[in-house]
């Protein structure tokens, strides 16, 4: 089996289903004329309609992160083919579906969480227990990311510089779009060309700080940055990085398509892999712990009712978004195990 034959099965099994499944998805939960939350419930700050393009971009920049990279070279230790399978088989009929109808729940609930729509459904008591959890979780993520970020800041003094930039990149491209009222491509280019400026940058102004400055620095941002109107910043952050990574998926599936290359990495090694804690590890119930995002992830759920519900103009882009989002978290993740098992 080579690179090719996988990158394009992969694109194949994606865009069927997107086509077919995501089209009865979509007409299971049906689409009204009614007015999104982000239009009706306008208010400038949380509430506030985008671009179906720059809110995909939000999405998808929110939902994938290392989980899709890590999770799927880790599953390489029960063999590429499993975990191939898995990503498949887990995205388009579990991942992309809870996406989907998360962010379908949270639209037609008034942009709630879905912390406030399980008590609602359920009972009260199920939003108290639900809403703890969430933010012990939350804390968990915020402190392992930021931990992350603060020692690639130290050991690559460019990316601060980088960041840095992006950012007043993404703020003038939100007054672009919502200010002066750009039109929408020539403003993406703009923003195109200030974030390849800002990689280039950052090369020739690096910024070294030690690693207790930079924590700082980091959790100050994200106050600030969870504080002020989503269009001011985090919708065209978030685009911005969506750009990076869909330049990443363009051209790693065409060089892996052209490059014919053999898969050198066993297809199936054992069921029971050393993969946890270097002891035996069965396959199944296993490999949705260490294959979430890519494959399926609870976490999309809070992504999906905590901003993307509030942006979301019309309910027909919502499969566009949460579906086709989580479809392509999928290709990233088939592009991890096939690079590593071909290299």
């Amino acid at each position: 089996m080579n690179s090719t034959i996988i990158i394009t099965l992969g694109i194949g099994v994606y865009l069927i289903f997107y086509k077919l499944y995501g089209r009865y998805l979509k007409r299971q939960v049906g689409v009204r004329e009614k007015n999104t939350p982000a239009v009706r419930l306008y208010d400038g700050i949380d509430f506030v309609p985008a671009n179906r393009y720059v809110l995909f971009g939000h999405h998808f920049s929110s939902i994938a992160g290392a989980a899709p990279i890590v999770g799927p070279a880790i599953a390489l230790a029960w063999g590429w083919l499993p975990a191939i399978l898995w990503i498949w088989f887990g995205n388009v009929f579990i991942g992309a579906v809870h996406d989907y109808l998360s962010l379908m729940s949270s639209v037609r609930y008034d942009g709630h969480s879905v912390q406030w729509i399980a008590g609602r459904v359920i009972k009260k008591r199920t939003r108290y227990i639900f809403s703890i959890f969430v933010f012990f979780v939350l804390v968990l993520l915020v402190a392992a990311f930021s931990t992350v970020i603060g020692n690639v800041y130290v050991a690559q003094s460019s990316v601060p510089t980088t960041q840095l930039l992006i950012i007043f990149a993404a703020i003038i491209l939100g007054i672009l779009l919502y200010r002066i009222k750009m039109r929408f491509y020539l403003a993406t280019a703009v923003g195109i060309f200030m974030l390849i400026l800002a990689i280039i940058l950052g090369k020739f102004f690096p910024f070294k700080a030690g690693y207790q400055t930079w924590m700082i620095i980091i959790f100050i941002y994200i106050i600030i940055a969870a504080s002020i109107p989503v269009n001011i910043l985090l919708q065209p952050r978030d685009y911005l990085n969506a750009w990076l990574l869909v330049f990443g998926l363009v051209l790693g599936g065409i060089a892996m398509i052209f490059s014919f290359t053999k898969l050198s990495l066993p297809a199936f090694t054992t069921f029971n892999a050393k993969v946890i804690a270097g002891k035996s590890t069965p396959f199944w119930p296993a490999i949705p712990l260490i294959i979430a995002c890519g494959s399926l992830s609870g976490f999309h759920s809070l992504v999906a009712s905590g901003t993307t519900s509030k942006q979301l103009e019309k309910e027909s882009d919502g499969l566009f978004i949460g579906y086709g989002g989580m479809l392509t978290e999928g290709f990233l993740s088939t592009l991890v195990v096939v690079v590593i098992a071909a290299y």
